[in-house]
């Protein structure tokens, strides 16, 4: 009787020390969660202070960005902007960390947004919902973003 409860407790163990985060995933979090805190409350320094010298950022609507100095004039526009800023950010999801390379994480997250105000057509959207994979890389200890991807799901499809 007692060698099945063992076993049981030791694959408990074992299920637990999987399910832990590795200090990998711990420093990718926490550099993803300098980025996502940035954009919700308009720091543009912040956002840029995971982001690599050479990133690539591309959104729903095709504006691409190269480059930090790019991607700060386009976030000092658009943290200005009384549209962008009405959005109220939902909670973060983190689906999954996948580590392709021990040097290379890809982070699937998602959030909704509500009351961001449409700039073409000056409505609110309801919801917006944004899936976001983002590619990031160990460069000298820093886990820094190399590559961000963005979409916003489409209404009624």
């Amino acid at each position: 009787m007692k060698a099945p409860i063992l076993g049981c407790v030791l694959a408990s163990a074992a299920c637990a020390a999987a399910l832990a985060q590795t200090p990998n995933e711990t420093a990718v979090r926490a550099a993803f969660g300098h980025y996502d805190h940035g954009w919700r409350v308009f720091d543009v320094d912040e956002v840029l202070s995971v982001m690599a010298p050479d990133c690539q950022w591309v959104n729903s609507v095709g504006v691409r960005m190269a480059g930090k100095p790019a991607f700060r004039r386009f976030l000092t526009r658009i943290f200005g902007d009384a549209n962008f800023r009405a959005g109220a950010p939902g909670r973060l999801s983190i689906h999954a960390i996948s580590f392709p390379a021990p040097s290379v994480a890809v982070v699937d997250s998602s959030e909704s947004t509500s009351h961001q105000i449409d700039s073409t057509t000056g409505k609110a959207v309801p919801v917006l919902h944004t899936n976001e994979l983002t590619i990031m890389q160990n460069r000298g200890g820093q886990w820094l973003i190399v590559n961000d991807l963005t979409s916003d799901e489409s209404h009624g499809i």
